[in-house]
């Protein structure tokens, strides 16, 4: 299945800068990265860390680029998984400062790659991140299909034209966004896979990562996960539950942020009187793991969202953040998206069809927010509703979810 960013890629990324390609396991970034090798002109090369041979050939002293060096060419070369190599952002360096006229360097993970832009670190200027999420609805059904531009505004133009029409997002939402197991609709297969997928990330990714080795209790914690999708996690009460430090928590909780199996919403608060500030929202980077229909349905929602989010700041449309909204008199709006720091688009997530949500109308007002939508599970729905903020969109997923990269 073609991937909308194996288009923008080529197109839009820099070739005199490294790019670095992070994402979840099995996601396919190295299927993306090997198809675009395989349609480049030039003969070029691919390195996996984990496969033996291919270490050997990054730890020895021969030159890397003999097979592919070619006056005047810039073939890619793919670094799989370096990340997992002792010092790899010196070795790294080293090989992009030496060779950067000569090849275009991808770099392909799923241990977080997007931590090493913090502070201090050694390749700063000499690379750019983007994030590869598993598909989504507007990637399924073709809205981007050519060179069509992810500008989200544009997209939102889009939208309120109503120029589109519902999706299928049954199998999206029984079997989640990962390729494989939505190729295949298979619910054998599926069962086999997600349950593989989750002892591979816990006992090799979060292993070879991290110090961690308290592993049973680290997948008791994502069972315990599983019924709190969506709700603001008390810490608190998984330290009860669990009988560990607040900090093992907090540490456990980071490692599967960093092996790409959770993702969490802090809340909003600038200018919302009585804010909640420190209890986040967690999801499942895959949201058919959620066994509650309409959790489920939220974390799909939220998944496209923050997808969306990623691709604009990634592809360099702006910096864009995804947050919820909570006061202390439990009044909540479920997304919040921000624009280089500004509020830009509101929206509620409703399994069935309801009225507007008073609290979208509410903080919709105090942010002097404009954008705003209330997204439903049932079909066919594409209702403008005029508030004192502006028109709200009563709208279905699979109508919404299909203008989002």
């Amino acid at each position: 299945m073609d991937r909308t960013f194996e288009k923008w890629l080529p197109l839009l990324h820099p070739p005199e800068k490294m790019l670095f390609l992070s994402g979840p396991r099995q996601v396919g970034k190295t299927t993306l990265a090997c198809s675009v090798l395989d349609s480049s002109p030039d003969k070029g090369l691919y390195l996996n860390w984990d496969i033996q041979a291919h270490r050997q050939k990054i730890l020895g002293r021969e030159d890397l680029l003999a097979p592919i060096r070619r006056y005047g060419h810039r073939p890619l070369v793919i670094l799989d998984e370096l990340h997992k190599m002792k010092k790899f952002k010196a070795w790294l360096k080293g090989f992009y400062d030496e060779n950067r006229d000569d090849i275009a360097i991808w770099v392909t993970g799923s241990g977080r790659l997007d931590l090493y832009q913090k502070g201090g670190d050694s390749l700063l200027g000499r690379y750019f991140l983007y994030r590869l999420h598993p598909l989504s609805l507007g990637e399924i059904e073709g809205v981007f299909k050519g060179n069509k531009s992810p500008d989200p505004d544009e997209i939102w133009d889009s939208f309120i034209q109503g120029d589109i029409l519902d999706g299928n997002i049954t199998p999206l939402f029984d079997f989640g966004g990962f390729p494989e197991p939505l190729i295949k609709q298979s619910q054998s297969f599926y069962k086999r896979w997600i349950r593989n997928r989750r002892e591979r990330i816990t006992h090799e990714d979060i292993r070879d990562l991290t110090q961690i080795d308290d592993l049973d209790r680290l997948e008791y914690l994502i069972q315990l996960l599983n019924p709190r999708i969506g709700s603001p996690l008390s810490i608190n009460s998984l330290r009860e539950d669990l009988e560990v430090a607040h900090e093992t928590i907090k540490n456990w909780l980071s490692a599967l942020k960093r092996v790409y199996y959770i993702f969490s919403l802090a809340p909003f608060y600038k200018r919302i009187s009585r804010s909640i500030i420190k209890e986040q929202k967690s999801y499942y980077w895959d949201w058919s793991e959620v066994q509650d229909k309409a959790s489920r349905f939220e974390n799909m929602v939220i998944s496209h969202l923050y997808k969306a989010c990623h691709v604009w700041t990634d592809l360099g449309l702006g910096s864009f953040t995804l947050w919820y909204i909570r006061d202390k008199e439990k009044r909540e709006v479920d997304a919040l998206i921000t624009r280089d720091g500004n509020p830009w688009l509101l929206g509620e997530i409703k399994i069935q069809k309801k009225d507007i949500s008073p609290s979208l109308i509410r903080f919709a007002a105090v942010l002097d927010c404009h954008r705003l939508v209330q997204i439903v599970l049932a079909p066919g729905i594409h209702n403008q509703v005029k508030t004192d903020s502006g028109i709200c969109h009563l709208v279905s997923a699979s109508r919404f979810l299909r203008y989002l990269p």
